[in-house]
């Protein structure tokens, strides 16, 4: 933050008159805030509202915040520095030359280069450097000046002097006719562009008095007028009004350089020339030819060397030897007068501030000499002496009489013969240390003192009043101060403390009131510690304030509203007067200014000697309902318009003044984007207001659309940082405000685009995902090829299997039938066993054609079932009985199955389940078709899995076979299944077997 001096000049008395000097503050900026050199040469402001300096050491940019300085002119002074229209900055700069710098990229490129090589003396300097309204470029040295159009990068020359010995410099300014005039050391020129001359108004050589003088010129400028005033090196001070007539100035300037000039308004609104010279700063009144200098720069012997009006913000910008100072002379809302020298011999304090009776006047209690009564409109004044030189305190109205009150007495005002005689009447009561008076509208008056306790008098006889018992009076005087005293409209009257609080008079009871004691402030305290003033306030409250805070408390008492240093942002303890404004604001006083604070929102605002007051620690306060508020201060008085102030128009705009990534300095590009590449993380933007207040009177809120649409309140800080954001296209929206809550309406927008890297590209993931995709492709196909080759080999395997199966099976049959032939011989049964081995035959003939093949239709496989069925039940006399219960099914019965995939458990449940069991017999087989598949059933009614004989050998392996016939299947279709169902009575007794098969019926090949 810079460091701010402010210097309050007063009278300089010189050895040949005594001057009063206009009161200008000024802030002062050296290289201990960051300026490259305190030599300060030029000064100016692109369009977008940056200062850019001319130093003895380089060319630099100043945003309000800090100095910005270019690689590529770090080293030369810089006697000349100008913007042109688009905001590109040109300068002459000892070490290069004519430089450019972009007002985009800020990139720093050598247009003329200064070249003491060859012995052409045109190109061995390129000084001054000024931009007019047609974005030429003016130049000189010390023969020539010079044209450049960079349009045409081409240099144009105009000799001055016709001897090449003549040795000059010169300026340039534009006047507000657009017309270019060029002071030479040696002469006053006029720039024609219709024949791209320069015409001569004024050379080297004056009449002044009658006599000739030769003088060398220094710098021109233009005043309110439309006057050109041209200084010298000979303190002369030369006018050209606009009808060419010259007029020349020396009083007061003799045997100085008058280096520049500007015209300005003091604090007063008065015009004058503030002219800059090689001893320090003068002011200049026209039309009382009269010229003060400013004691603290003749003092030091501080060079003025240029001056740089900034419009815009109501800044008067000075570049001297020692630094850079900045005056602010647009205040809205603020006006200051001062008290002449003539009026009072020496500084006082304005403290107190109470109106005339009828004529608009105002009087002045001063810290010594008297009162001064005060004409605003003329600004006159007339001094109401005292025969001692008291410090008034206060100023109060009594009857016909103001009233001052001293600490050593009490004095009144007399209008005739215009001074201050002792009230003796009150002083016989009261002798001193009377802290208010106060008139009520009983017509009696109130006397508090600090050593004499409080009297009642009647007005105006003076005669005392007993109101008050002494129980009453010991509450409001015993261990107790009473500073200030005031009645409302509806006749309460009441009395701050210092100690006890806050009391109003109870009529009724004749008593005193603390407001602590009502039940309505029960747990409620007021602010201040000592309450040190009272003021009315709207609807008969009263405004307190004192060490600490200040309060506002309604009629009937209660404690309301109020603002303390303990919870609130007040700058000082010291609260000393108060006002509430139309909108319900105060306004009250502290050693650090005028604070406002709105009770709604509790935020509170801050004028300072930034805003325009005098000082920051006003004494006098008077408050003119409903706009005028009158503070005084030393030799001056303020007054400040309030709806002015509370609706302030000049709203902060905000800029990006800087952009760093990766610590890194960047240029903002025109478009107001911003890009990131993958690999830079780090962000960090600088804003600045281009306003030049103080950092502290600035506040910034920014949203990052995209990441959070919040708005963040970062204060008085003008950066951000941003760090890892992730790959996406953001708005980044930053709004100003300033310390009275007033925000700019359009907030800065800027594009932030965070680059991803290859990896995280949606193409890249586009393409990972097509290569992911191809290559799940090409592994399912792999996949899908391995498995079907894998299938193949296993059916393969399974068909090996089921072929081994049916030959170890055929033998198998074919042994069992043999056996049962062999049982009819043995038992000369031969008819039977003929028939028999009829039916054999031809099973084994079906057996030996079946055996050629893999599979058969399951039509042919139940044909040979039922042979071997009938062969069965033949052999074994028929004890059982069989039923085939077979849906006639054409798709069905054109099925494909390995051909002994159902006898194994037919012959099992003949064999096992119904031969061991007594009494009948049966056996049913069933299939019919289900959507792909062949629901068969085999079901006897026999002993059950549970009492069957078991035997080791074919029978068993029969069924072993079977099962394996349907894993083979399964590798085709995994629904293929067979289920065992043992069957049971109501006695849960075994009651036979059930087969269930499911059988796919895609055909095979």
């Amino acid at each position: 933050m810079n460091r701010v001096i402010f210097l309050v000049f007063f009278v300089w008395v010189s050895q040949v008159s005594v001057a009063q000097v206009p009161e200008l503050t000024f802030e002062f900026i050296t290289t201990k805030e960051g300026l490259p050199s305190n030599d300060v040469w030029s000064i100016t402001k692109d369009p977008k509202g940056f200062l850019w300096l001319g130093t003895a050491r380089s060319v630099c940019r100043y945003d309000g915040y800090r100095f910005l300085t270019f690689k590529g002119i770090k080293i030369g002074y810089a006697s000349g520095v100008s913007s042109d229209s688009q905001g590109n900055i040109y300068s002459s700069v000892d070490s290069k030359g004519l430089c450019k710098i972009d007002h985009q990229s800020l990139q720093v490129s050598t247009l003329l280069d200064n070249d003491y090589s060859d012995k052409d003396p045109k190109n061995d300097l390129h000084e001054k450097a000024f931009v007019d309204s047609k974005n030429h470029v003016w130049l000189c040295d010390y023969t020539h000046v010079k044209r450049y159009d960079p349009s045409t990068r081409k240099l144009h020359y105009y000799r001055i002097s016709k001897d090449d010995n003549d040795y000059q410099y010169a300026s340039f300014f534009e006047d507000s006719r657009h017309r270019l005039w060029v002071i030479s050391e040696i002469g006053v020129y006029r720039y024609h562009p219709n024949s791209d001359k320069l015409e001569c108004l004024l050379d080297h050589g004056i009449i002044e008095k009658g006599k000739f003088r030769t003088v060398r010129f220094t710098q021109g400028f233009e005043d309110a007028q439309g006057n050109i005033w041209v200084g010298s090196h000979h303190g002369t001070l030369t006018r050209i009004t606009p009808s060419d007539q010259l007029t020349h100035f020396s009083k007061g300037l003799e045997n100085d350089d008058i280096l520049c000039g500007i015209d300005i308004a003091d604090l007063n609104g008065q015009r004058l020339l503030l002219l800059g010279t090689e001893t320090g700063l003068r002011a200049f009144y026209p039309e009382q030819n009269h010229v003060y200098t400013f004691p603290e720069f003749y003092k030091r012997g501080v060079p003025i060397k240029t001056f740089f009006d900034d419009k815009e913000n109501g800044l008067l910008w000075m570049g001297t030897k020692m630094g850079l100072y900045k005056y602010r002379y647009k205040n809205i809302g603020i006006r200051t007068f001062n008290i002449t020298h003539s009026a009072v011999k020496a500084p006082v304090t304005i403290t107190s501030i109470v109106p005339a009776a009828t004529n608009g006047h105002y009087f002045l209690g001063l810290s010594h000499s008297g009162v001064l009564e005060w004409d605003p409109t003329t600004q006159t004044t007339q001094l109401f002496s005292m025969s001692t030189s008291l410090y008034i305190n206060r100023l109060r109205w009594i009857g016909e009489r103001v009233v001052a009150l001293c600490d050593d007495g009490i004095f009144y005002l007399d209008f005739q013969q215009k001074t201050l005689r002792p009230w003796h009447e009150i002083m016989a009561l009261v002798p001193n240390n009377v802290t208010d008076l106060l008139l009520d509208s009983q017509s009696r008056l109130w006397i508090a003192s600090q050593n004499h306790g409080m009297h009642l008098l009647d007005y105006p006889s003076l005669q005392p009043i007993r109101s008050w018992d002494k129980k009453g009076y010991a509450k409001i005087y015993q261990d107790n101060l009473i500073k200030s005293m005031t009645e409302t409209a509806n006749g309460s009257i009441w009395f701050a403390t210092c100690g006890k609080g806050l009391f109003y008079w109870d009529e009724r009871q004749k008593t005193f009131v603390n407001v602590h004691d009502l039940p309505s402030n029960k747990g409620v305290e007021v602010s201040s510690m000592c309450n040190l003033s009272l003021h009315n306030g709207p609807n008969n409250s009263v405004l307190l304030t004192g060490w600490g805070g200040v309060d506002k408390i309604e009629a009937t008492g209660k404690i309301g509203s109020s603002f303390d240093f303990k919870k609130d942002d007040i700058l000082d303890t010291y609260c000393s007067n108060i006002l509430e404004d139309a909108q319900g604001n105060f306004w009250f006083s502290t050693n650090e200014g005028i604070q406002i604070g709105n009770p709604k929102t509790r935020s509170l605002r801050h004028l300072s000697t930034i805003e325009g007051l005098y000082s920051n620690t006003p004494v006098g306060f008077y408050f003119h309902s409903p706009n005028e508020l009158l503070l005084g201060h030393i030799n001056t008085i303020n007054i400040l318009k309030i709806n002015d102030i509370n609706t302030k128009s000049i709203l902060p705009k905000v800029v990006i003044s800087a952009v760093e990534i990766g610590g890194k300095s960047q240029p903002l590009s025109p478009t107001q984007e911003i890009v990131l590449r993958p690999n830079e993380k780090n962000l960090q933007l600088q804003f600045s207001t281009l306003n030049f207040e103080p950092s502290s009177e600035n506040v910034y809120q920014y949203q990052l659309e995209g990441f959070n649409n919040e708005w963040i309140d970062i204060g008085n800080q003008n950066t951000v940082s941003f760090t890892n954001l992730p790959p996406k296209t953001y708005t980044l929206r930053v709004k100003s405000g300033n310390n009275f809550g007033f925000w700019t309406d359009r907030p800065l927008a800027i594009q932030l685009t965070v680059e991803p890297y290859f990896t995280e590209t949606w193409w890249f993931k586009l393409m990972i995902a097509l290569l992911m995709g191809v290559i799940v492709a090409v592994l399912v196909r792999w996949r899908v090829n391995t498995l079907q080759i894998r299938s193949q080999l296993e059916l393969q395997m399974s068909e090996w299997k089921l072929k081994a199966l049916q030959s170890q099976m055929n033998p198998h049959f074919l042994f069992n039938s043999l056996n049962s032939v062999q049982n009819y011989l043995l038992q000369n049964r031969g008819v039977e066993g003929a028939k028999y081995l009829s039916k054999f035959s031809r099973l084994v003939r079906r057996i030996m054609e079946n055996s050629n093949h893999q599979y058969l239709r399951f039509e042919e496989i139940i044909e040979t079932l039922k042979l071997y069925v009938e062969m069965e039940a033949f052999r074994f006399n028929h004890e059982f009985s069989y039923t085939f219960d077979i849906e006639d099914d054409e798709d069905m019965f054109d099925t494909q199955l390995p051909p002994m995939l159902l006898q194994p458990y037919v012959e099992n449940a003949i064999w096992h389940g119904l031969m061991p069991k007594e009494g009948e017999k049966r056996l049913v087989i069933s299939a019919r078709p289900e959507e792909n598949y062949i629901i068969c059933t085999i079901q006897d009614n026999g002993v059950g899995r549970q009492f069957a004989p078991r035997k080791e050998g074919h029978i068993s392996r029969g069924q072993e076979m079977t099962r394996g016939i349907f894993e083979s299947l399964k590798y085709k279709d995994k629904k293929a299944r067979i289920n065992v169902i043992d069957l049971f009575d109501a006695e849960n007794q075994p009651a036979g077997t059930r087969i269930e098969m499911v059988i796919p019926t895609v055909s095979q090949s």
